[in-house]
């Protein structure tokens, strides 16, 4: 008998599958599996090749044994993943509803910026060849028994290793994670796929699963690659929470396989589950506040703990195109930082024209000074475009930078340099070219 590489054997599985012989596909996937009890998406293959065959109940079985060994592993979104598969098949198995409770109970509630634990790739193993031979000789009333105990057989062992944070799912309560777990739409997509494309409507949000995309926003000098995302990634919900265009392109570099969740079902089940708006309000606060972090001046001198902190006690705002957030002489409600979008900063000279002083952009911030000195803002500042901004209450900044010295003095150099802009452009009457103007 020959030898065959296990590679060789899934993508047979694979072929048969496509011309609708589910048997073969059962038989390759299954012999698979007998020699790699691990390959969890040989399991999953022979879970979905019995549901294609009309067993319906022990396709439920062995989907749930892949969710619960993936879960067990710390492998959350593939777990979701098998979990997702099975409600297709029944919506209202015991077994599954208990696994997603399961799964929700260990990742909610987790915070931080660390991504999603993603199975690594199974190397692939060289077995004899069982074409001709074992399964694949067996008619279908033995294939089946024989392919589903060997699906249904356990293959977690040893403790359970602890998740990372789930993007956006760790942020649900359990009821509304379970009825969003079967409104995921399951994209498998090839390399130099655009899942998104800069400038469009943004209708879903995506999760990668495994592969990995490129970021990248045209500019005057063409595309700029902005970051590449990896297996266990979020990207799109910005455009779905305000409904402005994409800001980037987002396209696969490599075969990739996305959750796509889209407004509707987002819709469908904050109508059923009402407290989901706030858990999605807090997970996009959260997420948001980490990206200006990493950007905004204003948070360097921060460890990574102290960002942590202070995310917290942030609010998110989203402000309509034209909307006024600080009007001069009037006291700002606290420190604003720009998420997405644009704002103008002017004022009404003595003449009585309106002076475009600065136009602020994401990671800029505005209304520290006034909220540290009890003073009233001397220009004000209105949405060039909607835009997300994050606002931190006037008493907690005080605390906050009362107690970070380091901020307080970058702050007040600052502070000094600006005053200097404002007086200057009054007196020209021009705008000032400082897109990290602070308003005090």
């Amino acid at each position: 008998m020959s030898a065959v590489s296990t590679s060789v054997l899934h993508a047979r599985a694979d072929q048969a599958a496509a011309i609708g012989d589910f048997a073969a596909a059962l038989a390759a996937t299954t012999e698979v599996l007998r020699a790699m009890p691990q390959d969890h998406r040989a399991r999953l293959k022979v879970g979905l090749c019995l549901a294609a065959l009309g067993k319906t109940d022990d396709a439920v079985a062995t989907l749930n044994v892949v969710a619960e060994g993936l879960a067990h592993g710390g492998f959350m979104l593939a777990a979701i993943g098998a979990c997702r598969d099975a409600i297709g098949l029944a919506p209202s198995a015991p077994a599954i509803q208990q696994t997603l409770e399961a799964i929700h109970a260990r990742i909610h509630g987790l915070e931080g910026a660390n991504r999603a634990r993603v199975p690594p790739p199974i190397a692939p193993l060289t077995i004899e060849d069982p074409e001709g031979d074992g399964l694949f000789a067996q008619p279908l009333d033995i294939l089946l028994p024989a392919a589903t105990e060997i699906g249904r057989s356990s293959f977690a062992s040893g403790d359970p290793t602890r998740p990372g944070q789930v993007p956006l799912f760790s942020d649900l309560s359990k009821d509304a994670f379970v009825s969003l777990i079967g409104k995921l739409n399951y994209l498998k997509v090839p390399a130099d796929h655009h899942v998104v494309r800069e400038g469009q409507p943004g209708t879903s949000v995506y999760i990668l699963l495994e592969g990995e995309v490129r970021v990248s926003r045209q500019t005057a000098d063409g595309p700029q690659e902005l970051a590449r995302l990896g297996g266990g990634a979020l990207f799109g919900e910005m455009a779905v929470l305000t409904d402005k265009p994409r800001q980037a392109t987002v396209v696969t570099t490599q075969p990739s396989e996305l959750f796509e969740i889209d407004k509707p079902s987002l819709e469908a089940v904050a109508a059923e589950h009402p407290q989901v708006t706030e858990d999605i309000v807090r997970f996009a606060r959260r997420r948001l506040l980490f990206n200006v972090m990493a950007t905004s001046m204003l948070f360097k001198p921060l460890e990574r703990a102290e960002r942590f902190d202070i995310l917290k006690q942030f609010e998110p705002v989203i402000i309509d195109a034209g909307a006024t957030v600080i009007t001069d002489g009037q006291r700002p409600d606290g420190l604003y930082v720009i998420v997405e979008g644009e704002v103008e900063v002017s004022k009404i000279d003595d003449g009585g024209d309106r002076v475009v002083l600065a136009y602020l952009k994401s990671g800029d911030v505005f209304g520290e000074i006034s909220a540290l000195e009890d003073q009233p803002a001397t220009a004000d500042v209105r949405a060039a475009e909607k835009s997300v901004l994050l606002c931190l209450e006037q008493g907690k900044f005080k605390a906050f930078a009362s107690a970070h010295p380091a901020i307080l003095a970058m702050l007040s150099d600052l502070s000094g340099a600006r005053r200097a802009e404002l007086q200057e452009a009054m007196a020209d009457g021009v705008a000032v070219d400082a897109d990290d103007l602070i308003i005090f």
